[in-house]
């Protein structure tokens, strides 16, 4: 949408709302002024309203901050997913959604692969990773939930590692 829409409808429905309340202030002295200065609260006040509305709405749709929240999206599940997924979850249109996915892209964030009969974007950086515990010495690795320090087979010092 145009971004120059919004913000004029903001500024045309404050620019409304000045007279609307010195009409109101006159009023007091003539009666006959009140219904004009209901008229323009009225309607600089909903001009400004679905203006700031366009704007907010427009704001969201950004590439940047639909990035950010198909980030946070694909953080709670799998660390993938499909335009389908992520225009059904957060119920933006296609077109703003795969320019998301092309800034990811772009960035580094996410790259696209060719499944079956459908493109999956896949987030390596939100995979989860493994940790076990590795001996240096002879190479056995053993579960991070058991307690061992020392290797039983080489004596060797176990260390943490991420695979």
């Amino acid at each position: 949408m145009n971004k120059f829409l919004p913000l004029a409808m903001v500024i045309v429905g404050g620019l409304l709302l000045a007279p609307g309340l010195l009409f109101l202030c006159a009023a007091i002295q003539e009666p006959k002024r009140l219904l004009l200065s209901l008229l323009l609260l009225v309607g600089g006040g909903l001009l400004a309203f679905f203006g700031g509305r366009l704007w907010a709405r427009d704001r969201a749709l950004s590439p940047v901050r639909l990035a950010g929240r198909i980030t946070e999206l694909v953080g709670a599940s799998d660390a993938e997913t499909t335009v389908a997924q992520a225009v059904a979850s957060l119920g933006a249109p296609h077109a703003a959604v795969q320019a998301a996915f092309d800034l990811l892209q772009e960035r580094g964030e996410a790259y696209r692969e060719k499944r079956e009969d459908k493109e999956v974007y896949v987030f390596p950086g939100l995979m989860p990773s493994k940790v076990v515990r590795r001996c240096p010495y002879c190479g056995n690795s053993f579960s991070v939930k058991t307690p061992v320090h020392k290797c039983p087979y080489c004596g060797g010092v176990v260390e943490i590692e991420r695979e």
